[in-house]
Protein backbone atom coordinates (compact mmCIF):
# COMPACT_ATOMS: atom_id res chain seq x y z
CA UNK A 1 0.00 0.00 0.00
CA UNK A 2 2.60 2.59 0.75
CA UNK A 3 4.94 1.37 -2.23
CA UNK A 4 2.30 2.25 -4.28
CA UNK A 5 1.09 5.52 -2.34
CA UNK A 6 4.78 6.44 -2.95
CA UNK A 7 4.86 6.11 -6.25
CA UNK A 8 1.35 8.34 -6.60
CA UNK A 9 3.16 10.69 -5.23
CA UNK A 10 6.53 10.79 -7.14
CA UNK A 11 3.99 10.86 -10.09
CA UNK A 12 2.53 13.81 -8.54
CA UNK A 13 6.35 15.61 -9.10
CA UNK A 14 6.44 14.92 -12.43
CA UNK A 15 6.03 18.25 -13.90
CA UNK A 16 7.99 20.69 -12.10
CA UNK A 17 8.75 22.67 -15.63
CA UNK A 18 7.81 26.06 -16.06
CA UNK A 19 7.44 29.00 -19.25
CA UNK A 20 9.96 31.48 -17.81
CA UNK A 21 9.68 33.88 -19.93
CA UNK A 22 13.22 35.64 -20.89
CA UNK A 23 13.62 39.24 -19.77
CA UNK A 24 16.33 41.26 -21.49
CA UNK A 25 16.60 43.49 -19.43
CA UNK A 26 18.02 41.34 -16.66
CA UNK A 27 20.14 39.04 -18.76
CA UNK A 28 21.85 41.95 -20.01
CA UNK A 29 22.37 43.01 -16.44
CA UNK A 30 23.54 39.73 -15.22
CA UNK A 31 26.19 39.23 -17.93
CA UNK A 32 28.21 40.93 -15.96
CA UNK A 33 28.14 39.52 -12.76
CA UNK A 34 30.98 37.55 -11.71
CA UNK A 35 30.42 33.62 -11.52
CA UNK A 36 33.56 32.41 -9.90
CA UNK A 37 31.52 31.93 -6.51
CA UNK A 38 28.30 31.87 -4.52
CA UNK A 39 26.92 35.93 -3.88
CA UNK A 40 26.17 36.43 -0.65
CA UNK A 41 23.75 39.40 0.52
CA UNK A 42 26.40 42.29 0.40
CA UNK A 43 25.99 42.14 -3.47
CA UNK A 44 22.58 44.14 -3.50
CA UNK A 45 22.39 45.15 -7.45
CA UNK A 46 23.19 41.60 -8.33
CA UNK A 47 21.01 39.97 -5.61
CA UNK A 48 17.97 42.04 -6.55
CA UNK A 49 18.73 41.02 -10.08
CA UNK A 50 18.72 37.36 -9.31
CA UNK A 51 15.40 38.07 -6.76
CA UNK A 52 13.33 39.47 -9.98
CA UNK A 53 14.31 36.60 -11.85
CA UNK A 54 13.06 34.24 -9.30
CA UNK A 55 10.03 35.90 -8.29
CA UNK A 56 9.04 35.93 -11.96
CA UNK A 57 9.72 32.24 -11.93
CA UNK A 58 7.47 31.49 -9.27
CA UNK A 59 4.43 34.03 -9.90
CA UNK A 60 4.53 32.59 -14.02
CA UNK A 61 1.51 30.08 -13.80
CA UNK A 62 0.42 27.64 -16.30
CA UNK A 63 -2.77 28.48 -16.96
CA UNK A 64 -5.64 25.38 -18.14
CA UNK A 65 -8.59 23.83 -17.95
CA UNK A 66 -7.67 20.19 -18.43
CA UNK A 67 -4.31 18.68 -18.71
CA UNK A 68 -4.41 14.87 -20.15
CA UNK A 69 -0.87 13.08 -19.72
CA UNK A 70 0.80 9.31 -20.69
CA UNK A 71 3.72 8.70 -18.48
CA UNK A 72 6.13 5.52 -18.47
CA UNK A 73 7.56 5.53 -14.84
CA UNK A 74 10.36 2.90 -13.75
CA UNK A 75 11.34 3.18 -9.71
CA UNK A 76 13.64 1.50 -8.23
CA UNK A 77 13.70 1.24 -4.35
CA UNK A 78 16.22 -0.55 -1.89
CA UNK A 79 14.14 -3.33 -2.35
CA UNK A 80 12.70 -4.12 -5.83
CA UNK A 81 12.29 -2.05 -8.67
CA UNK A 82 9.47 -2.19 -11.29
CA UNK A 83 8.18 -0.25 -14.22
CA UNK A 84 4.45 1.22 -14.69
CA UNK A 85 2.36 3.05 -17.35
CA UNK A 86 0.42 5.98 -15.30
CA UNK A 87 -2.74 7.68 -17.10
CA UNK A 88 -3.72 11.05 -16.00
CA UNK A 89 -6.60 13.49 -16.87
CA UNK A 90 -6.84 16.72 -14.34
CA UNK A 91 -9.97 18.95 -14.43
CA UNK A 92 -9.07 22.09 -12.78
CA UNK A 93 -9.57 22.68 -9.37
CA UNK A 94 -11.71 19.71 -9.13
CA UNK A 95 -10.52 16.22 -9.42
CA UNK A 96 -7.48 14.03 -10.58
CA UNK A 97 -7.63 10.91 -12.11
CA UNK A 98 -4.55 8.24 -12.21
CA UNK A 99 -4.50 4.88 -13.48
CA UNK A 100 -1.65 2.68 -13.36
CA UNK A 101 -0.83 -0.12 -15.33
CA UNK A 102 1.81 -2.62 -15.08
CA UNK A 103 2.84 -5.42 -17.08
CA UNK A 104 0.93 -6.95 -20.03
CA UNK A 105 -1.25 -3.83 -19.01
CA UNK A 106 -3.31 -4.80 -16.33
CA UNK A 107 -4.90 -2.23 -14.40
CA UNK A 108 -3.39 -2.49 -10.73
CA UNK A 109 -4.33 1.02 -9.26
CA UNK A 110 -7.03 3.73 -9.61
CA UNK A 111 -6.91 7.00 -8.27
CA UNK A 112 -9.61 9.58 -7.93
CA UNK A 113 -8.33 12.56 -6.13
CA UNK A 114 -10.62 15.58 -4.61
CA UNK A 115 -10.18 18.51 -3.22
CA UNK A 116 -10.58 16.74 0.00
CA UNK A 117 -10.17 13.29 -0.41
CA UNK A 118 -8.91 10.74 -2.17
CA UNK A 119 -9.86 7.25 -3.18
CA UNK A 120 -7.82 4.41 -4.57
CA UNK A 121 -9.59 1.40 -6.29
CA UNK A 122 -7.78 -2.07 -7.14
CA UNK A 123 -9.30 -3.64 -10.07
CA UNK A 124 -8.01 -6.95 -9.19
CA UNK A 125 -9.44 -7.51 -6.03
CA UNK A 126 -12.42 -5.02 -6.22
CA UNK A 127 -11.36 -3.37 -2.99
CA UNK A 128 -11.83 0.28 -2.37
CA UNK A 129 -10.15 2.76 0.42
CA UNK A 130 -11.13 6.06 0.34
CA UNK A 131 -9.79 8.13 3.18
CA UNK A 132 -9.06 11.81 3.51
CA UNK A 133 -6.62 13.68 1.46
CA UNK A 134 -4.72 14.45 5.25
CA UNK A 135 -4.35 10.98 5.40
CA UNK A 136 -1.72 10.51 2.18
CA UNK A 137 0.47 13.84 3.95
CA UNK A 138 0.80 11.23 7.09
CA UNK A 139 2.05 9.16 5.08
CA UNK A 140 4.28 9.92 2.79
CA UNK A 141 5.04 12.69 5.47
CA UNK A 142 5.12 15.66 2.73
CA UNK A 143 2.59 18.55 3.43
CA UNK A 144 0.47 19.17 0.53
CA UNK A 145 -2.96 19.98 -0.54
CA UNK A 146 -5.25 19.42 -3.62
CA UNK A 147 -3.75 22.72 -5.19
CA UNK A 148 -0.26 22.00 -4.37
CA UNK A 149 -0.41 18.68 -6.25
CA UNK A 150 -2.07 20.17 -8.94
CA UNK A 151 0.62 22.40 -9.60
CA UNK A 152 3.37 19.75 -9.06
CA UNK A 153 1.57 18.34 -12.44
CA UNK A 154 1.22 20.88 -14.63
CA UNK A 155 3.97 22.27 -14.17
CA UNK A 156 4.21 25.31 -11.45
CA UNK A 157 6.15 25.76 -9.10
CA UNK A 158 6.13 24.65 -5.82
CA UNK A 159 7.24 25.61 -2.16
CA UNK A 160 8.88 28.92 -3.06
CA UNK A 161 6.21 31.25 -1.98
CA UNK A 162 8.03 33.92 0.68
CA UNK A 163 11.08 31.91 0.12
CA UNK A 164 13.96 34.07 0.79
CA UNK A 165 16.86 34.30 -1.70
CA UNK A 166 20.09 33.23 0.35
CA UNK A 167 22.99 33.32 -2.67
CA UNK A 168 22.89 32.84 -6.34
CA UNK A 169 25.57 31.51 -8.65
CA UNK A 170 25.87 32.30 -12.40
CA UNK A 171 27.29 30.23 -14.95
CA UNK A 172 27.67 30.33 -18.81
CA UNK A 173 24.80 27.92 -19.50
CA UNK A 174 22.93 28.13 -15.65
CA UNK A 175 22.23 30.34 -13.14
CA UNK A 176 21.66 28.70 -9.64
CA UNK A 177 19.50 29.82 -6.72
CA UNK A 178 19.66 29.01 -3.10
CA UNK A 179 16.11 29.61 -1.07
CA UNK A 180 15.09 29.51 2.76
CA UNK A 181 11.23 28.62 2.96
CA UNK A 182 9.44 27.58 5.92
CA UNK A 183 9.45 23.99 5.50
CA UNK A 184 11.98 23.22 2.55
CA UNK A 185 15.95 24.91 1.54
CA UNK A 186 15.04 24.70 -1.98
CA UNK A 187 17.78 24.75 -4.43
CA UNK A 188 16.67 25.88 -8.22
CA UNK A 189 18.58 25.66 -11.93
CA UNK A 190 17.61 27.49 -14.49
CA UNK A 191 19.10 27.38 -17.97
CA UNK A 192 21.13 30.85 -19.10
CA UNK A 193 18.24 32.07 -20.68
CA UNK A 194 16.26 31.29 -17.68
CA UNK A 195 13.55 29.76 -20.00
CA UNK A 196 14.12 25.95 -18.75
CA UNK A 197 14.30 24.37 -15.43
CA UNK A 198 17.07 22.06 -15.07
CA UNK A 199 16.87 20.56 -11.50
CA UNK A 200 15.49 21.44 -8.35
CA UNK A 201 16.25 19.89 -5.15
CA UNK A 202 14.56 20.24 -1.54
CA UNK A 203 16.18 19.64 1.52
CA UNK A 204 13.84 19.56 4.81
CA UNK A 205 14.29 22.59 6.92
CA UNK A 206 14.02 20.13 10.29
CA UNK A 207 17.15 18.56 9.96
CA UNK A 208 15.17 15.29 12.31
CA UNK A 209 13.49 14.66 9.02
CA UNK A 210 16.26 13.93 7.04
CA UNK A 211 14.19 14.38 3.54
CA UNK A 212 16.07 15.42 0.63
CA UNK A 213 14.31 15.40 -2.76
CA UNK A 214 16.49 15.85 -6.38
CA UNK A 215 14.42 16.26 -9.56
CA UNK A 216 16.44 16.85 -12.82
CA UNK A 217 14.52 17.48 -15.82
CA UNK A 218 16.01 17.12 -19.78
CA UNK A 219 14.54 16.77 -23.17
CA UNK A 220 12.64 19.68 -23.12
CA UNK A 221 10.10 20.92 -25.86
CA UNK A 222 8.29 24.39 -26.73
CA UNK A 223 4.71 23.86 -26.12
CA UNK A 224 2.79 27.35 -27.16
CA UNK A 225 4.81 29.78 -24.16
CA UNK A 226 6.06 27.52 -21.89
CA UNK A 227 8.72 24.98 -21.62
CA UNK A 228 7.95 21.33 -21.17
CA UNK A 229 10.78 18.80 -19.91
CA UNK A 230 9.83 15.26 -21.08
CA UNK A 231 12.04 13.26 -19.30
CA UNK A 232 12.69 13.33 -15.43
CA UNK A 233 14.71 11.81 -12.92
CA UNK A 234 13.40 11.88 -9.34
CA UNK A 235 15.45 10.75 -6.23
CA UNK A 236 13.87 10.93 -2.95
CA UNK A 237 15.68 9.80 0.48
CA UNK A 238 14.89 9.97 3.91
CA UNK A 239 14.88 6.75 5.76
CA UNK A 240 14.20 5.12 2.95
CA UNK A 241 15.56 5.68 -1.13
CA UNK A 242 13.37 5.56 -4.35
CA UNK A 243 14.55 6.58 -7.76
CA UNK A 244 11.95 7.16 -10.41
CA UNK A 245 12.72 7.54 -13.74
CA UNK A 246 9.82 9.31 -15.87
CA UNK A 247 9.43 9.75 -19.48
CA UNK A 248 6.35 11.43 -20.79
CA UNK A 249 4.74 9.51 -24.06
CA UNK A 250 2.18 12.53 -24.49
CA UNK A 251 0.27 15.15 -23.19
CA UNK A 252 -2.04 17.71 -23.55
CA UNK A 253 -3.88 21.01 -21.98
CA UNK A 254 -7.59 22.22 -22.72
CA UNK A 255 -8.52 19.09 -24.63
CA UNK A 256 -11.62 16.80 -23.76
CA UNK A 257 -10.45 14.77 -20.66
CA UNK A 258 -9.12 11.04 -21.82
CA UNK A 259 -8.37 9.20 -18.99
CA UNK A 260 -11.71 9.95 -16.35
CA UNK A 261 -13.34 6.41 -14.61
CA UNK A 262 -16.24 6.04 -12.45
CA UNK A 263 -15.29 4.37 -9.01
CA UNK A 264 -18.21 1.41 -8.58
CA UNK A 265 -20.35 1.31 -5.65
CA UNK A 266 -20.40 -2.20 -4.49
CA UNK A 267 -16.87 -3.39 -3.10
CA UNK A 268 -14.74 -3.97 0.31
CA UNK A 269 -13.68 -1.17 1.55
CA UNK A 270 -10.45 -1.46 4.11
Amino acid sequence: MKKLLYILFAVWLLSSCTNVKKVQVIQDALSTIDSSSFKKVPEIDSLSIVKEIVDHFNKEKITFTTMNAKIKVDYESEKNADTYIANMSILKDSAIYITIRGAMGVIGLKAYIKRDSVTLFYPLTKKIDKRPLQSLVEIVRIPFSFATIQDLIVGNPIYMDNAKLLSFKKTEDRLQASLLGTLFKNLVVLDAEHTKILQLKLDDVDINEHRTCKISYDNHVKVNNMTFPLNREIAIEGKSKLIIHMEFKEFGFNEPLKYTFAIPRPGKRR
